[in-house]
């Protein structure tokens, strides 16, 4: 079989890109970009800082920036890789400092796996894919850098109200300003039909893209996304509550068709949303009786 290489682009000038290498031998070279891969098939030798590094199925490829390097296939039937080339500013963005990876070649089949995962999503500027961006980052990162990541500061991040997730800013009225988490809360409640970037949602709070995500995180245990879905979701239930159809209960609280609506209400609440709506129905009738 022929090598076989296609490169596409991602957000921030990232390059992904996915190869297949039969008998290709790189000449040394560097890369203006960090290189964060995961080998799929066969095993790659590495020539990096003056030693050779095998790196089988399952094992992570993590090259600094303007570092020499080649590779070569470590076995005959060669190695298939999925390489992500993430320019220096984004990855001192994400980390707090210009990192450097403690190990070329790591054995983490499970990281490795959710590397592939987010390299195969053909959504890669979406919000949901530059949360799990940012979280498989931070892994790799406090895992294989010499300082990990800077942690996100904690103030003024302020404890979020208690109760169920609404689709409207949680909590009382306030008198107070709004810290920079409540302002996003607000935000992603006021059209559950549009999905904000993630610089859309930096902006909002007035802090770092990275640092935004990991703070949110941290004050309401989900990401932005994970916290959109879940307002989505309780729209939803009010709607089928009050009688509507499944159509438009996915419509209007933003969910693509009712497929979508159907994978994550039944995952949430173990139950589809037109048994939901019958049972609810009915329960109703007969609290009235």
């Amino acid at each position: 079989m022929e090598d076989l290489v296609e490169h596409r682009y991602g957000r921030d000038d990232m390059r992904l890109v996915t190869a297949s290498f039969r008998t290709h031998r790189f000449v040394p070279h560097a890369h203006s970009e960090y290189a964060v891969a995961a080998i799929e098939r066969g095993v790659e030798a590495v020539r990096y800082r003056g030693a050779t590094e095998h790196a089988p199925a399952g094992s992570l490829l993590l090259l600094d920036a303007d570092t020499i390097h080649a590779g070569r296939p470590g076995i005959a039937e060669g190695w298939d890789y999925r390489v992500f080339y993430i320019p220096q500013p984004l990855l001192v963005e994400l980390a707090g400092h210009r990192p450097a990876f403690s190990s070329p070649t790591p054995h983490d089949p499970r990281l490795a796996a959710r590397l592939i995962r987010l390299h195969r999503r053909q959504d890669q500027t979406s919000l949901a894919a530059q949360e799990e961006f940012e979280a498989l980052c931070s892994e790799i990162l406090a895992r294989y850098t010499r300082r990990g990541i800077a942690p996100a500061p904690s103030a003024p991040i302020r404890t979020a109200p208690s109760g169920p997730i609404r689709t409207a800013p949680l909590g009382p009225i306030r008198t107070a300003p709004l810290g920079p988490i409540q302002k996003v809360q607000r935000h992603l409640a006021e059209d559950l039909r549009r999905t904000p970037s993630l610089d859309e949602l930096a902006q909002v709070a007035g802090l770092p893209r990275f640092q935004l995500l990991r703070a949110f995180r941290r004050e309401t245990g989900v990401t932005p996304h994970g916290y959109l879905l879940q307002l989505r979701l309780r729209c939803a239930q009010q709607l089928l509550t009050a009688g509507h159809t499944v159509a438009r209960a996915a419509a209007e609280s933003g969910f693509y068709d009712q497929a979508h609506l159907h994978r994550h209400f039944r995952r949430t609440f173990a139950a589809t949303p037109g048994r939901f709506a019958r049972n609810d129905v009915q329960d109703r009738r007969r609290s009235r009786a």
